[in-house]
């Protein structure tokens, strides 16, 4: 089964309070990790990019859109 990262991902990790919070792949599943450091080069997204590209708030829509572009880009 192929691993998907779905809209409910990027919403833990933009309610993230820890330093440095990343969505990574850990053994094939997809998880919100405290520093963007410890995804050991399995990194997928990172809070910083989220908060660049898309500010303090995201819709639903762009939650949706923003985990199909980055599941359609997993290896």
């Amino acid at each position: 089964m192929a691993t998907t990262i779905s809209a409910d991902d990027i919403r833990v990790l933009a309610q993230s309070t820890e330093p440095d919070p990343a969505l990574a792949l850990v053994d094939g599943e997809v998880t919100v990790v405290p520093q963007a450091e410890l995804a050991d080069g399995h990194l997928v997204y990172t809070k910083s990019e989220l908060l660049t590209e898309y500010g303090e708030e995201i819709t639903d829509v762009q939650a949706e859109v923003l985990a199909a572009g980055l599941t359609a880009q997993l290896p």
